[in-house]
């Protein structure tokens, strides 16, 4: 089951379970998280972003404006894109920034960043660590205040905004002069995650379920929305399709929260191809699950498997180390027996592509009983 590009993607996955060939449909949609408008320190109010988004095929988008939540009660189906509103919490003075989602009301800003996450979670939201660790030394180019997060000592978060794609770009300029060649060639200036915050990522995971997303940090200031919406994206993996109807906005909107909690879901450079229908799955022989779930070691092990649409460099990662890799490939197929977070890393044209969530392989103590 397909869609117009970056839209509906239906994935049947099929693995061979105690001897028996299993199915498993999966629907992936591709949206874009981190937006600022002019309720904020955003260049465009939200009827341009909304069309922008739907211009850019997204499938959802999450405004985030700073300390605001006005944009709440614009949420709903606009034609095939579900516009959600979340917020961008300033946290304690220049501590941090925390992205907040599925709130009904503002959480006050300046809080101490546990305060900030604990006030999250007793409205039933979930937040994400934004910009963890910001180059501060780029602030002269662009009059910019790069806010990186200063206290690793919480606890109650959900996950880590691990890609933002308005820092990575900003932050390979070595000078004024090479803005025009960033203006023209932005591409150019893309190279990943941070490896700081790859390396605190795989750090949290020994411990706990840490989701990790990525997003376009939207402001409209170098160039169009529609242009940024194109680029870097979160792909959600849902077990059922969406409406796309607004009579069930409020099912869809909790089925996307769900799948960025639990963490069934990855996030890909699109801007170089369609990630749509990548999948990153396990099967210990008697249950399969996908990114950001748990499985059991069994006697036979648990059996990795990422299956790309395009053939590319398929690394699959634990406490940042490879544990296998094949190149020009679209499968990897990789067994383990000892516990841990294993996430996936894709590469084509010589550039990151795609980074999934881990799949959590528990041994005598599930990851759930650490979190």
């Amino acid at each position: 089951m397909t869609g117009r590009s970056l839209r509906l993607n239906c994935r049947e996955h099929a693995d061979i379970i105690n001897g028996v060939e299993e199915t498993l449909k999966y629907y992936d949609y591709a949206g874009v998280i981190h937006i600022h408008s002019t309720n904020s320190d955003g260049q465009k109010d939200l009827p341009d972003i909304i069309e922008a988004a739907h211009e850019a095929g997204c499938d959802y988008m999450i405004l985030t404006d700073h300390d605001i939540l006005e944009a709440l009660p614009a949420e709903g189906w606009y034609g095939n894109t579900i516009v959600l509103a979340g917020e961008e919490i300033s946290v304690g003075e220049g501590r941090g920034h925390y992205l907040a989602m599925r709130l009904a009301s503002a959480v006050q800003p300046h809080s101490s960043p546990q305060e900030t996450i604990n006030n999250v979670r007793a409205r039933d939201g979930i937040g994400f660590i934004a910009h963890p660790f910001y180059d501060t030394t780029k602030r002269w180019i662009f009059g910019l205040t790069p806010v990186t997060w200063k206290d690793w000592n919480i606890t109650g978060f959900n996950g880590l905004e691990i890609w933002n794609y308005s820092a990575d770009w900003r932050e390979n300029f070595t000078g004024l002069i090479t803005y025009p060649v960033g203006l023209l060639c932005p591409n150019c200036f893309i190279d990943g995650p941070p490896a700081a915050v790859l390396k605190k990522w795989d750090e949290l995971l020994r411990f706990r379920k840490v989701t990790g997303i990525g997003s376009v940090d939207a402001h409209g200031h170098f160039y169009s929305y529609m242009r940024m919406f194109k680029t870097l994206r979160t792909h959600v993996v849902l077990e059922e399709a969406l409406s796309f109807q607004a009579p069930f906005f409020s099912k869809d909107k909790n089925m996307i929260y769900m799948a960025l909690e639990k963490g069934n879901c990855y996030f890909s450079y699109d801007y170089l191809a369609n990630a749509g229908g990548f999948m990153y799955s396990a099967d210990n022989g008697r249950r399969q699950v996908i990114m950001g779930d748990e499985i059991n070691i069994t006697g036979a092990g648990v059996t990795l498997k990422i299956s790309s649409p395009q053939p590319g460099l398929l690394r699959i990662i634990k406490d940042s180390r490879l544990v296998a890799s094949a190149a020009g490939a679209r499968t990897l197929v990789e067994k383990v027996t000892e516990p841990g977070a294993y996430r996936a890393e894709l590469l084509i044209k010589n550039k990151p592509w795609i980074y999934s969530n881990p799949i959590y392989v528990s041994g005598k103590s599930s990851f759930a009983a650490r979190a």
